[in-house]
């Protein structure tokens, strides 16, 4: 393995010259600015001359300048620091070294596994709160003429809302809001009038500026929604104002899918492995216009406590338009508060009753949907009412 450098005027251009020179499977390993220009630092893997490359990497220590170390440099790190910026090796114990790094990954291992169990068990928790609910709620309704009250007219949508995920309670209040009218039409005005009164909306991407951290459960979209939100701000405000941190996730290829959808959108991209080097590294990005920063999904749920000293950070929730009312739910479990609520891999067949349940009568706004992981695909102000809208005409297709 052997790293190069590459400089061009902007991100795209240098992933360009990247993919001519070494191909495909070229791994970028730092993505910043340097002079005006986009500097990369690419890993390639280079079976001649692979030897040589190695023994070329070592460092001189202070008491022998003149003689090379027998011992390889061992930290990927290091190798970086000393073959690209030419600086010494302040560790003069490699195996010390290699041993607290292994314990430090042994401990992040540890506790990313006990958050990821704590998660699932609350997942179990909140479906078991909302089956009661709707037990407890069926067995109050047992005497209710239900559907009877509503006109004959009016009847093929209740039971075709029956056949949805909404909730016993949201369908009881609707039942008893159209009760008197007469058609379909009225009454699909209406339902939607009573739950869009219990929503709000944001244009998220109208004023979007600052410092902003996203959460949501693993593989729900975070990582490409964000990306997407700074290609199109990228675009408004300039590429060298935007900026992507990736938060304490060490998943396998979590680090690498940042930094290429970085290299794509062509901003920068950092790693923070704690708070206090996220503080830093926000330190560090005061002077750009926006900041996005992508967590871990196993630690979804802790992030709404996290806070940065002398950092107003905005925190939102990206959850996915199929994802269920307990999964959801849960992250309002403690009062939680976001600043908006995004919705990715949405389409207008996929019904949304679930995120309508979890959501009524709480304060966080609908802001954006993202429809697929393509970067072309242009990002979504969501609205409420034309959610609603478009969830029962699609039910009326069933309609007879």
């Amino acid at each position: 393995m052997e790293l190069q450098r590459v400089l061009a005027k902007d991100s795209r251009a240098a992933m360009d010259q990247v993919h001519k020179l070494y191909g495909q499977d070229a791994l970028v390993i730092s993505n910043k600015r340097a002079k005006n220009k986009t500097e990369l630092i690419v890993a390639v893997d280079l079976k001649s001359g692979a030897d040589e490359a190695l023994e070329e990497i070592q460092v001189q220590t202070k008491n022998s300048s003149h003689k090379r170390m027998t011992a390889p440099i061992t930290s990927f790190d290091e190798v970086m620091e000393s073959k690209i910026f030419a600086t010494e090796d302040v560790n003069k114990d490699n195996e010390n070294s290699i041993e607290d790094l292994e314990n430090d990954n042994s401990k992040n291992i540890e506790e990313a596994e006990m958050r990821e169990a704590k998660e699932i068990v609350s997942l179990v928790k909140s479906e078991l709160s909302i089956m009661r609910r709707e037990i407890l709620l069926a067995q109050q309704l047992t005497t209710w003429p239900g559907i009877e009250v509503v006109s004959h007219k009016v009847q093929p949508l209740i039971k075709a809302l029956s056949e949805t995920s909404i909730s016993l309670s949201l369908k009881t209040l609707i039942t008893s809001v159209i009760s008197d009218t007469t058609n379909i039409e009225d009454a699909i005005e209406k339902i939607t009038e009573i739950v869009s009164a219990n929503f709000e909306s944001v244009e998220l991407l109208e004023n979007m500026s600052g410092y902003h951290l996203f959460a949501g459960s693993p593989g729900v979209g975070k990582t490409s929604m964000i990306a997407k939100l700074a290609l199109t701000k990228a675009a408004e405000i300039g590429e060298a104002n935007v900026a992507i941190v990736s938060l304490r996730d060490n998943r396998i290829g979590a680090w690498n899918q940042i930094q290429l959808l970085s290299g794509q959108v062509g901003v920068e991209s950092y790693k923070a492995n704690n708070e206090e080097s996220l503080k830093i590294i926000l330190q560090e990005l005061s002077n750009k216009k926006l900041v996005l920063i992508d967590t871990s999904g196993a630690e979804s749920l802790f992030v709404n406590s996290l806070k940065v000293q002398n950092i107003d950070l905005k925190k939102h929730l990206i959850i996915s338009a199929d994802c269920s009312e307990a999964a959801i739910a849960r992250y309002f479990e403690n009062n939680e508060t976001w600043n908006s609520l995004l919705i990715s891999k949405y389409s207008e067949t996929v019904s949304v009753w679930p995120v309508i349940n979890a959501l009524m009568n709480k304060s966080t706004p609908l802001s954006i949907a993202n429809e697929n992981v393509d970067l072309q695909t242009p990002l979504k102000n969501l609205k409420i009412r034309d959610l609603v809208v478009k969830n029962l005409k699609n039910m009326q297709l069933s309609l007879v």
